[in-house]
């Protein structure tokens, strides 16, 4: 059987939410393009067409997430995806590019269900789903072993915590293993052409190797580590050193899992590949990690929040500022970072005005804290040692904190460069 890679560098897959921008957003003048106001679903790019060179390996598409978009056509012989019939045209990747697509049923997205929901869900329809729309590698059907899954309650609302017994976690194992055998069975009957992937879970070491060792007997050259996002990177090196015997010469996926410190150490015991939207969501999810330098060194993106946003209209109410007070604000921010970024003018000046408007969002990060990583940020300047395609084009614009076609452009940045520095790890 094939085998994914013949070498030992990690590959690393970006997870897929049709995250796409305007590929000709004005951001002097925060306007979308005519293209993108005409039909923003064909106009506007994913995150491999705006660069030249490769941001990642290839693509992990969930099928949990594009449920509502998949669906067989008339003639009921093969599937479409947004009236795509190929996943590589669905995600508009070109016939000579090196991406591969990677397809896993998203078993996150019903994570509460006592098994997976058929009939979309079962073995049969996700092997025929997988090479009708010509997957490159596809993954069984799997039921996440966690701890505890979140559920609401019926006479208050509120979420709790419902934890997991022993009993429930074991027969979740047993049925993603019965899941992987039938799925490689159908895979050998219908003579599919993707490359099958099999599912490991487990809640300890013993566990783990356990679904490992039945995954090989079974025929599986390719294993994906599920389950492993939610224990620490420890754990983690403990499982792959459990399993290391069994999976020589196989490849192996590591599931929702970027550990920077340890990806060296990972590929040493074994793993080959990895997935994880981590480093995509830290752009806009952290104060002080947004964007990842060249050199590996994090730095806070400087907000300058939209004057339209309705938690900053509030808080200008109460402090007595009209809606023009709160434009000439974000103008005066925004026109301020940009000079500073040609000229280098006068930093204190720069923070005064940017920080001045920041505060009225009243976040929770103390204001110091703020002054002292904006700071940092501007006088590295890291956006001018980069040579992404995304900051030769727009500059310091990466770093401002404001709007997706700003904020998603620093994430892709950051996967772009977290898929260089894996190789330099």
């Amino acid at each position: 059987m094939e085998k994914a890679d013949d070498t030992m560098e990690m590959k690393f897959y970006l997870p897929d939410w049709e995250d796409r921008l305007d590929p000709d957003f004005d951001f002097a003048n925060d306007e979308y393009s005519e293209g993108h106001k005409e039909n923003p679903y064909t106009y506007d790019m994913y995150a491999h067409q705006l660069f030249d060179t490769p941001l990642c390996d290839g693509i992990l598409v969930s099928l949990s997430i594009f449920r509502s978009k998949i669906s067989l056509n008339k003639e009921e012989t093969s599937y479409s995806i947004r009236d795509c019939r190929n996943i590589k045209d669905f995600l508009r990747i070109p016939g000579d590019s090196t991406l591969r697509v990677m397809g896993d049923c998203g078993a996150f997205g019903y994570v509460k269900e006592i098994e997976p929901p058929k009939p979309f869900y079962s073995v049969e329809n996700v092997v025929n789903l997988y090479e009708k729309l010509g997957f490159d590698f596809g993954v069984s059907v799997d039921h996440l072993v966690v701890d505890y899954v979140l559920t609401k309650n019926i006479r208050n609302g509120k979420r709790e915590k419902r934890v997991m017994s022993i009993d429930e976690k074991r027969k979740r194992i047993q049925l993603t293993l019965k899941n992987a055998e039938e799925f490689l069975r159908l895979h050998k009957k219908e003579k599919c052409d993707f490359i099958p992937v099999g599912v490991a879970q487990g809640y300890d070491q013993d566990t783990y190797r356990r679904s490992v060792r039945n995954l090989t007997r079974m025929g599986y050259e390719y294993i994906g580590m599920g389950g492993l996002v939610q224990y620490s990177s420890e754990f983690i090196l403990h499982v792959l050193r459990s399993i290391n015997s069994l999976i020589k010469g196989k490849d192996v996926h590591l599931f929702g899992t970027v550990r920077p410190d340890y990806l060296r150490d990972f590929e040493s015991l074994g793993a080959t590949s990895f997935d994880s939207a981590s480093f995509l969501r830290k752009a806009w999810l952290r104060d002080g990690q947004n964007y990842l330098a060249p050199n590996g060194k994090w730095y806070s993106a400087i907000r300058v929040p939209q004057s339209s946003n309705s938690r900053l209209m509030r808080t200008a109410r109460l402090n007595d500022f009209s809606l023009d007070d709160l434009r000439r604000m974000e103008l005066d921010s925004l026109e301020a970072l940009i000079d500073y970024d040609q000229t280098e003018s006068d930093l204190d000046h720069v923070l005064d005005v940017v920080l001045r408007y920041d505060g009225l969002l009243l976040r929770s990060t103390k204001h110091g804290n703020l002054r002292k990583n904006y700071r940092k940020t501007l006088l590295d300047m890291p956006w001018k040692h980069c040579k992404c395609d995304i900051c030769r084009k727009i500059g310091i614009h990466v770093i401002i904190f404001r709007g997706s076609n700003r904020n998603k452009r620093r994430g892709f940045h950051n996967i772009w460069i977290l898929n260089r520095l894996k190789n330099d790890i």
